[in-house]
């Protein structure tokens, strides 16, 4: 969406430095019929003064138009920088236009239309307010300037003159900025309807991978993030009991609860069926975890209806939560490893909020050790893809194990080396197929041969 717009932008900048062209070849033209253009002249009908004027107010038009090209990527829209950029873009027919009117005077006729074009296109970008004012000073100005080339006359008498300049001017500044005012409303109309999700009111996934990518696109050094993912647990056992109205009558609420507890801190999305994203920028993962528990807390709590038939008696959620750059360096692994800790959650007694964690924090590695470490990288990678059970097995085996041995008073050393050994104790599976691994149900006799040997190609994957 941000792309489009951008586009929009550009393409509208395109056609406003296209009508500044315009604006100099009706100031060109004005200037060659005017009686006095020969004066001084270098060629028979141009005056090299006209030929300077024209051609650095041309340059002046080129280099706005590729600064505001230049703003429209990287600005902010709304900023002071980039409203004093439309306000010079805008001004610069306004420019012209007065240079063609005191150059020419009265020596070309109806010379005074030109006032219209920096009305339209201060209309046609800021809409129907700014548009009128912008025609209130080209009356002002036209009026100014009959006053003072003809002091005689009367002032009802220079508005009897330009009556009809003066109105054809004000309803074309106020015809065009209603309907630039009216393409906005539904422009933003459509644009929250395409982010917003309809059943939780909250936005939705593309919202949430666009604003994401937008944070992580700041410059600032001291820049922060946490993200949590939210799973409603046995969400399906709720939906098979109460029906789909009703359970998406508990998204709903669900999703009002998250915007009510996150409130400024950041945003809140749907990321997917029952699985909510919360996305707080300049948080850690223990001020996360804060706001994790209490939304847990709340939902627990809340008297939804046919709780008392949900395990448990109410309904509970997962929730798994990392931060940027605490645990991950990226967008992709911000989100990978949250995954991973609402996986956690989930497969141990769900209703529970998970921190990122991972065994090769703990782990003191050497220098010379971490050509190792990438290898064991890429084999936990390798198994994750295969079996999500057998990684979060290993996790938990290796933690345990560290644990217990630190409570034995095993010396340091090899506390790290059982770690390594914990980690790695099922890394066999990565010879069995997928299909084995993730059977529903009974192995068969050769499938059971088979899982019963990944203990042998463990060992032989570690010696080599």
């Amino acid at each position: 969406m941000q792309d489009k717009e951008k586009n929009r932008q550009k393409k509208m900048f395109e056609n406003i430095t296209v009508t500044h062209m315009f604006c100099l070849f009706a100031m060109l033209a004005a200037v060659l019929l005017s009686q006095d253009i020969c004066q001084e002249n270098i060629y028979p009908v141009l005056n090299i003064r006209g030929i300077l004027l024209i051609g650095f107010i041309g340059f002046i038009a080129v280099a706005l138009y590729n600064l505001r090209l230049w703003g429209i990527t990287r600005m902010n829209p709304g900023s002071p920088l980039d409203k004093l950029l439309d306000f010079m873009y805008i001004s610069l027919s306004l420019v012209v236009a007065i240079i063609t009117l005191v150059i020419t005077g009265d020596n070309s006729v109806h010379v005074e239309v030109i006032f219209v074009l920096p009305v339209i296109i201060t209309a046609s970008i800021m809409g129907k307010k700014p548009g009128t004012i912008m025609a209130t000073i080209c009356m002002a100005f036209l009026v100014s300037y009959d006053v003072y080339s003809s002091p005689g006359q009367s002032i009802y008498h220079m508005i009897e003159n330009n009556l009809i300049v003066v109105c054809v001017v004000y309803v074309v500044g106020w015809f065009t900025g209603a309907l630039t005012d009216l393409e906005k409303q539904y422009r933003a109309e459509l644009t929250l309807a395409a982010n917003t999700d309809i059943v939780t009111g909250l936005y939705n996934h593309r919202y949430f991978q666009e604003k994401i990518t937008e944070y992580f696109s700041t410059d600032s050094k001291d820049f922060s993030l946490a993200l949590i993912i939210i799973d409603v647990d046995y969400f399906k056992h709720y939906n098979d009991v109460q029906g789909h109205q009703v359970g998406d009558k508990l998204l709903n609420v669900i999703g009002s609860i998250l915007n009510t507890s996150v409130k400024d801190a950041g945003f809140c999305a749907r990321y997917g069926g029952d699985e909510f994203v919360v996305v707080l920028p300049n948080f850690n993962s223990q001020k996360a975890f804060q706001l994790a528990e209490h939304v847990r807390g709340e939902i627990s709590s809340y008297e939804f209806v046919g709780r008392e038939y949900q395990p448990g008696g109410t309904v509970t959620l997962s929730c798994g939560i990392a931060a940027y750059p605490e645990h991950a360096a990226n967008i992709k692994d911000l989100i990978k490893y949250a995954d991973q800790a609402l996986y956690r959650a989930k497969s141990l007694d769900k209703n529970k909020v998970e921190l990122y964690y991972s065994v090769f924090n703990n782990l003191d590695i050497k220098e010379d050790e971490k050509e190792l470490l990438n290898s064991i990288h890429t084999l936990v990678s390798v198994i994750n893809a295969k079996d999500k059970y057998t990684y979060g097995h290993s996790e938990r085996v290796t933690r345990y194990a560290m644990e217990i041995a630190f409570q034995m008073g095993i010396p340091e050393k090899d506390i790290q080396v059982l770690g390594y050994a914990a980690f790695l104790h099922d890394i066999g599976k990565i010879e069995i197929a997928r299909d084995i691994l993730n059977k529903p149900g009974r192995l068969d006799e050769r499938e059971w041969g088979i899982l019963k040997s990944h203990p042998v190609w463990g060992s032989d994957i570690v010696k080599s």
